[in-house]
């Protein structure tokens, strides 16, 4: 665990975040309704411990902030160069939420309608891509359960994210070429590049 003196503002995110989740929302309305406690941190100084915001080789560093002890959500950030990026992924199930500490991001969420994927082939609708900022009014933004995330910007950006639950696994999906929205699909384990938890 990497020790941290700036854990207040996170700590008080998981507090709101946990009277939120005593509500019985749903993955979405659930990461919906967290969205004005991500604003409020992001407008706070210097709030992440500096292991946090460091960058991977491999790929976008991913780091634990807060798994809340009955698994009803988890905090994370991450940390993408110019050019990392996802695959076309879904959070098992789970919605989630962005927020943008530092530079840009293109998020593009895609759509099953009805099929419930699994590994195998699926049928995806592709929405438009949206570019949430770090301190423009569109600095938060929700990710269906299914999307990619890109750094297509020449500095590197910093984002927290806020899960409805721990996300161990994935589906991956690879377009099937000539397949009219056809994707494959695999699962995939995930992991994180550092454990900066308060």
């Amino acid at each position: 665990m990497i020790e941290s003196t700036t854990a207040g503002p996170i700590s008080r995110l998981a507090e709101e975040i946990e009277s939120i989740a005593q509500k019985g929302f749903g993955d979405r309305s659930f990461v919906q309704a967290c969205a004005p406690a991500l604003r409020r941190l992001l407008s706070e100084k210097d709030f992440l411990p500096e292991g946090a915001k460091e960058p991977s080789e491999k790929g976008y560093a991913r780091h634990l902030l807060y798994s809340d002890p009955e698994g009803r959500f988890c905090i994370t950030a991450m940390v993408w160069t110019p050019g990392q990026g996802t695959p076309i992924h879904d959070h098992d199930g789970s919605w989630g939420m962005i927020g943008m500490v530092e530079g840009s991001l293109e998020v593009v969420n895609f759509h099953a309608d009805g099929e419930k994927p699994g590994v195998g082939e699926v049928s995806l609708r592709k929405e438009e891509p949206h570019v949430p900022t770090a301190g423009a009014d569109e600095c938060v933004c929700g990710c269906a359960d299914i999307h990619a995330v890109q750094n297509r910007f020449a500095e590197t950006a910093i984002s927290v994210h806020i899960y409805a639950r721990d996300i161990e696994k994935c589906l991956v999906f690879e377009e099937i070429p000539g397949g009219e929205n056809r994707y494959m699909v695999r699962e995939k384990a995930l992991a994180y590049s550092s454990d900066s938890s308060i």
